[in-house]
């Protein structure tokens, strides 16, 4: 597979689904994503990014149009993987700190903890006010992207959040 082009290899990959193709061609970005990677991300995420980036390009070969290098192709979903893997993290930190009231580096509760108080103080929800309280709140997607994602009208979104931070605050009291 050393002889192949990226091209070439991209061809294999997409046509013959060759995992051949897809190790050499993670092979020859290595290096260069890890180095991307390493100026613009914290150094103790870059095998997690990394790994993320190498399992959705596997996944999304077929979607690789050949309008740029597959390099650059890689280096974006890299980026996009890091966003995710960031969001991710400030997730929890943020349930924690709506949860306990406390600012999310100082207050330290077991993970199950904050799990199982969620679910107890989100169970007064329904399903739409959980899925806008959940995608708004805790993973920070705006209103309009909350809206977007399922496919609720902007008002709605903002009437479904409002609802479930006061029946959340009302669970939290009792």
């Amino acid at each position: 597979m050393k002889h192949f082009s990226d091209e070439q290899l991209v061809a294999i990959a997409q046509g013959a689904q060759e995992l051949g193709a897809f190790d050499e061609l993670f092979k020859r970005s290595d290096g260069r994503l890890r180095a991307f990677l390493r100026s613009r991300v914290n150094e103790n995420l870059v095998d997690d990014v990394v790994q993320e980036t190498y399992i959705s390009a596997f996944t999304r070969i077929g979607n690789f149009q050949g309008g740029a290098s597959f390099s650059t192709w890689l280096f974006s979903i890299a980026i996009n993987e890091y966003k995710q893997l960031l969001r991710k993290a400030s997730s929890f930190e943020r349930l924690r700190g709506l949860l306990f009231r406390q600012p999310p580096r100082l207050a330290a509760p077991h993970l199950n903890d904050v799990f199982i108080d969620f679910s107890r103080l989100a169970a007064a929800l329904s399903d739409k006010q959980y899925d806008v309280y959940v995608l708004h709140t805790v993973y920070g997607y705006s209103h309009a992207e909350v809206a977007a994602r399922l496919d609720f009208p902007l008002g709605s979104v903002k009437t479904c959040l409002s609802q479930a931070e006061k029946l959340m605050r009302r669970q939290a009291n009792d």
